[in-house]
């Protein structure tokens, strides 16, 4: 196994830690005996390697997954497993007696009080994780849906009361397949809240073996929780024409461009289109770079037709159009889609500020006056980046290709796509079928 020189761990040093074809660890120069594995996957994990005089053995121990657990917590963990060393005892019963002690409910409660300060900042995900815990851990929730879980599965999701030694991977497995039965998003949530709250446990020395929630392999994060969360090629171009129609009114041109943008290049509406740069156009080579999305930054290819709809956009902006140009010297003049009445004031978690781009709100007021124009069903703006990629497959286009666009980690993402489709075929094929009198 390669070795390194000692270094001083830094959450940057340690993020640039290559992979190899064989694994290896760098030394810590702080703590000795600390050491950072990197596996031939890449992934990084810490261990603490010492030599047991009493116990006459040498020990490694590892303490948790980068970047899960932090370097301080790594730190943290590693003085007190060899302060149990100092004092005589053997860690591994030393561990144990302190997570015999422990339940899971004890390390929620603790938690929570540490966790949540009314002095820390991040105050609203603060809460939105303590809901989580009291609702899905401790059972207390007014939430009628979660109440009749709770009834149904009273024994696997009781594991607050369990005591930390006693629950492992397959209990975890338990908990999230009880869970997934009515929501497979909140079981996946609440499995990397069990995950930190193991993590916390370990830091506080309750707990030394492995996260029993790390290696849990969660629901697929499918992009359309509703096979039918999409619009049929005729339905979308009927949204297109409506949406070309209303552009023509200036106090809805951006909107409707915003919208037909998602339609055209399968981007996230919300998160991606709507505050697109006019720096992030590139195109001569058809491409959009995004700078920071649900996946990270990319560089996603687009379709000839995203291309004549910027090209419509970037018009309108050289011909100073008064909806979407702006002067250099206006801070909305970099964005695709401004909010024409710069004016407009807007909640956000810092107080009341101007609103320089186009809010998402007005975006889906507009949006159902499109479909109510268009004359098709209701569905929200999510059903646009959906209905693009339903198309590009309907259309024969590489599931490779499409993944792309959409800027998917895993081709199985995009497969769900594929599998619509089909699910569609098999519906219209019953139609035709019913149509035949015997």
């Amino acid at each position: 196994m390669e070795t390194q020189e000692r270094k001083k761990y830094t959450e940057a040093m340690i993020k640039k830690l290559p992979k190899k074809n064989q694994k290896y660890y760098v030394l810590d120069s702080e703590v000795i005996g600390l050491r950072i594995y990197v596996q031939i996957t890449g992934e990084k994990s810490f261990y603490l390697q010492r030599y047991i005089k009493e116990f006459k053995y040498s020990k490694k121990t590892k303490i948790g997954d980068w970047p899960e657990m932090s370097i301080a917590a790594s730190r943290k963990l590693a003085a007190l497993i060899k302060a149990d060393n100092v004092q005589g005892k053997d860690p591994i019963v030393a561990a144990a007696e302190r997570a015999a002690e422990k339940t899971l409910g004890d390390v929620c409660a603790e938690y929570i009080s540490k966790k949540h300060d009314p002095k820390t900042k991040d105050q609203s995900k603060k809460k939105a994780e303590k809901s989580s815990i009291d609702a899905w851990l401790m059972g207390n929730s007014q939430d009628p849906k979660i109440i009749d879980t709770w009834k149904k599965h009273k024994e696997d999701l009781s594991i607050n009361s369990k005591q930390l030694s006693k629950i492992n991977a397959e209990t975890v497995l338990e908990y999230h397949a009880a869970i997934s039965t009515k929501n497979t998003y909140v079981a996946n949530r609440m499995v990397g809240v069990i995950g930190k709250l193991f993590n916390y446990a370990k830091v506080k020395g309750y707990y030394s073996s492995d996260n029993p929630a790390s290696k849990l392999k969660k629901n697929l994060n499918k992009e359309i929780k509703d096979h039918h969360d999409y619009y049929s090629t005729a339905n979308m171009n009927k949204l297109i024409a409506a949406a070309l129609k209303l552009s023509k009114q200036h106090d809805k041109r951006t909107g409707c461009y915003a919208i037909l943008a998602s339609l055209f290049c399968g981007g996230r509406p919300q998160s991606e289109v709507f505050n697109l740069t006019v720096d992030q156009i590139d195109l001569k080579n058809m491409v959009i770079h995004y700078k920071k999305t649900k996946t990270g930054q990319w560089t996603r290819p687009i379709t000839p037709r995203m291309v004549e709809h910027l090209k419509l956009i970037i018009k309108h902006r050289s011909d100073a159009d008064p909806v979407l140009y702006f002067p250099k010297e206006d801070l909305r003049h970099k964005y695709l889609f401004p909010n024409s009445n710069y004016g407009l004031i807007r909640r956000s978690k810092r107080g009341l500020k101007p609103c320089k781009l186009l809010h998402v709100k007005d975006v889906r007021k507009l949006f159902a006056e499109i479909k109510k124009v268009a004359g098709v069903e209701d569905r929200d703006l999510k059903s646009l980046r959906h209905t693009f990629a339903v198309f590009c497959v309907s259309q024969g286009i590489s599931l490779r290709v499409i993944q792309k666009y959409l800027g998917h980690k895993s081709i199985q993402t995009t497969e769900i796509y594929a599998a619509v489709t089909d699910d569609f075929i098999q519906q219209e094929s019953e139609k035709i079928a019913a149509g035949y009198v015997a």
